[in-house]
């Protein structure tokens, strides 16, 4: 909670206004036209009935200060053409990589007009945690001017470390594997809008190189679960190929939807052509729907499904694993990389209410559920489940974009401490 704190307020020391302030890491954002305005959040939607104005942390320092708002808060709320680029610190805790510091660019906003464009977000960051890991990355979400194209990047260096536990479900006798190694990725996809329609259509390049991979606790002469599955104490193992999808987006807003639902499939074919280790297909469906729930529609049941298959011999770094994907969100209660195997089925259901009716305060309750197969299993095995609660607190009432404080605990009952910006999905 401590760190959570110190990283709004230095954010709001270093913003500059609360209109400039956006979301410091992109959303799932695709087709559907984003009106984060009046409508965008249960407090949100108050401001048209004259009733109890949404309220954000810029809001409350503001107060304090005894500082007015630079612009009437309808104003405010009413979406406008331009993207802001915000300086922020990047701090937060993540049970796999430890409380982090660093800095990172913000952006978001609309590249294109409001009423036929969706809200467009992206982020750069560099952090270094206390576990000696670095992390560099970008991820974009950028929406062309009356959604011609979509374009969505995940650009990533790390210089990290964490355990592995083998293939299959989590068990209470597994043994921890610690492993350090570099990532370098490049994905970057291009989707085409189909017009009179709410689909895109896309292709894109893959780029994965695992280097410098190391067990530093493997015993000479006994056989790591990595080792068995790649064949020995491989360092080093490349994944370049190209993918073909679709997706379609009915979402409010892609940042924190109230309604709407999102569906993303893609299929991806490694290629020794274009500098794969191996010749590897892997496909991927991404799946979430936002039903109103409660009087008034005020509360949200937030669904979440994602499955993860690979056919042929990929890497096993880059085998289905809870907690990679794009945002690393999955899986609360586990640690990243903790289930690991060929194919992964994930669902989640969250419920997201209301603390306070600003909009200031809010909490959410989730459950998931995931499922695992092994080499040579065609079935997927034993479920693993994960439950937990948390907190949200308003940064940016203009995007919906929530402080999200997350307690979660595994099957076990062992439990993590959960910091980020901006909702699970």
């Amino acid at each position: 909670m401590l760190s959570a704190l110190l990283a709004v307020a230095l954010a709001l020391g270093l913003s500059g206004s609360r209109a400039s302030a956006a979301t410091p890491e992109p959303a799932d954002s695709t087709h559907a036209v984003s009106r984060v305005s009046a409508d965008s959040s249960s407090a949100d939607s108050t401001i048209a009935s004259g009733a109890v104005p949404p309220r954000d942390v810029f809001d409350v320092v503001g107060g304090i200060l005894g500082k007015p708002p630079a612009e009437g808060e309808l104003t405010l709320l009413i979406p406008r053409r331009g993207l802001s680029i915000t300086l922020l610190p990047a701090i937060g805790y993540n049970p796999s990589y430890g409380g982090y510091l660093g800095v990172s660019a913000a952006m978001g906003g609309w590249i294109g007009p409001p009423e036929t464009t969706t809200l467009s977000a992206g982020s750069a960051s560099i952090t270094y945690s206390t576990t000696k890991q670095l992390s560099v990355q970008f991820k974009s979400d950028f929406y062309t001017p009356d959604n011609k194209f979509a374009l969505k990047g995940d650009w990533r260096y790390l210089d990290t470390s964490q355990p592995t536990y083998g293939l299959g479900p989590a068990t209470v006798a597994e043994t921890e594997y610690p492993m350090t190694f570099v990532l370098y990725r490049f994905y970057q996809m291009v989707y085409w809008h189909v017009p009179r329609s709410k689909v895109f259509i896309g292709s894109g390049f893959l780029f994965n190189r695992w280097d410098e991979v190391k067990e530093p606790d493997a015993v000479p002469g006994v056989e790591t679960p990595y080792q068995a599955y790649s064949g020995g104490p491989v360092s080093r193992a490349t994944s370049s190929g190209i993918s073909l999808g679709a997706l379609m987006d009915t979402r409010d807003n892609p940042i924190n939807a109230r309604k709407g639902a999102f569906w993303n499939v893609s299929f991806r074919t490694y290629s020794k052509a274009l500098g794969s280790d191996d010749e590897w297909q892997s496909a991927w469906s991404d799946f979430r729907v936002y039903p109103h729930v409660g009087k008034g529609g005020r509360n949200t049941l937030a669904i979440w499904n994602f499955s993860w298959f690979t056919f042929g011999h990929a890497p096993y770094l880059d085998l289905p694993a809870i907690g990679w994907d794009t945002y690393g969100r999955g899986g609360r209660g586990y640690l990243q990389g903790r289930i690991r195997g060929l194919n992964q089925s994930y669902s989640e259901a969250e419920y997201r209410f209301g603390l306070r009716r600003d909009g200031l305060l809010g909490g959410v309750m989730f459950v998931n559920l995931m499922a695992t197969t092994l080499p040579d299993a065609g079935n997927f095995g034993l479920v693993d489940p994960g439950f937990g609660a948390g907190l949200r607190l308003k940064f940016n009432k203009r995007t919906a974009t929530n402080l999200a404080i997350d307690w979660a605990w595994d099957r076990f009952g062992t439990g993590h401490f959960f910091l980020g910006m901006q909702e699970a999905f």
